[in-house]
């Protein structure tokens, strides 16, 4: 073989006679780029030709005086971001790792539900936890919206949807298939770094973004990247991502970062004062100190507190090359595979 395809075959491909890591997260980015073109033109073709379906492409002001038009635009948006991120993961998965996007993260493997709802108790409390502190320091307070329980139900199922569906969009993007392919070949710790800090400098254009607030929303991609190493899954990660954004708008009616779309929805309606180095301020508590705490503390836990663990089903399941019949097959030992994720994975 000649020098110069030598050099080629070198710089895009791996030892494992895969695309490097690196060029595959770039085909994720293109594909889901271009998925996102797709749904969005189709979406503004049938808007077109139905003129009555013309509020599904007008802008949202963002405000908190959102019409049930507003709502249900917002869910299309939401819902294109989804099928677009599942198209990406899916084509990426198959073609480039010869796995299922099942694979990537929500495979129904023994123990999922147990994971998510584990997950969802201990988002919504660690998020508890910085509101928290912000309440003893004198820096959050709450008033009580006066509404019925109609309304509260009505709430919190479109608070609910939308953020599971949110929180499970971003956890495809940042711990999914980028995030696999990184840990694959780089392993766990750098997988972590990277997508930690591409996670907080995409929140860098949120409304009341600071230097603080990037610093938590690392810590929480952070947080978010263990969840999924420990367990090899997805489930666990989206529970914890969505819970603490609800419990942040339903329960307490603050700012997701620095969003306040949805918090005319809420229970309560908060306000951040004084120190905002503790409250979060108009970014709302992920900008504070109170959820740097919340974070670390968190992390700790689930890294350590031995609830979670990866199920043989998903260890065999992320094997890159493995038909769909042998992922389906739990074996009486589970394969001899680091799950620390914090060393290459063995070839």
């Amino acid at each position: 073989m000649s020098e110069p395809l030598d050099v080629a075959k070198y710089i895009f491909i791996n030892d494992q006679n895969e695309l490097r890591s690196g060029w595959r997260v770039l085909a994720f980015v293109f594909f889901i780029v271009l998925a996102e073109i797709m749904l969005a033109g189709l979406i503004k073709t049938l808007a077109t030709l139905f003129p009555s379906l013309g509020f599904m492409i007008a802008e949202v002001s963002g405000g908190e005086d959102l019409t049930v038009r507003d709502l249900i635009a917002l869910g299309v948006g939401s819902c294109r971001d989804f099928v677009a991120t599942v198209v990406a993961t899916a084509l990426c998965a198959r073609w480039l790792e010869r796995r299922s996007f099942a694979s990537v993260g929500f495979k129904l493997h023994r123990g999922w539900i147990r994971d998510f709802a584990r997950g969802s108790a201990m988002g919504g409390s660690a998020l508890a936890i910085a509101v928290g502190i912000g309440v003893g320091v004198g820096a959050v307070s709450f008033d009580v919206r006066t509404q019925t329980v109609a309304i509260l139900v009505r709430g919190l199922v479109v608070t609910f949807m939308f953020f599971l569906i949110s929180g499970a969009t971003e956890e495809l993007m940042f711990r999914g298939f980028p995030f696999q392919a990184l840990t694959h070949n780089l392993g766990g710790a750098a997988a972590i770094g990277l997508t930690a800090v591409l996670f907080g400098l995409a929140h860098l254009s949120n409304k009341h973004a600071s230097v603080f607030s990037t610093v938590n929303t690392i810590l929480a991609g952070a947080w978010l990247g263990c969840a999924y190493l420990i367990t090899r899954s997805l489930w666990l990660a989206t529970a914890l991502h969505y819970s603490w954004n609800l419990v942040m708008v339903f329960v307490f009616g603050l700012p997701v970062s620095g969003f306040t779309t949805f918090n005319h929805l809420s229970w309560l309606k908060g306000h951040s004062g004084a120190p905002i180095w503790i409250s979060g301020g108009g970014y709302g508590p992920e900008g504070g100190g109170g959820a740097t705490i919340a974070l670390i503390v968190s992390t700790a836990v689930i890294w350590k507190c031995g609830w979670f663990t990866a199920s043989n089903e998903m260890l065999l399941a992320i094997r890159h090359g493995k038909p769909e019949s042998v992922v389906s097959i739990t074996p009486k030992e589970p394969p001899e595979e680091d799950n620390s994720g914090f060393r290459p994975a063995a070839s």
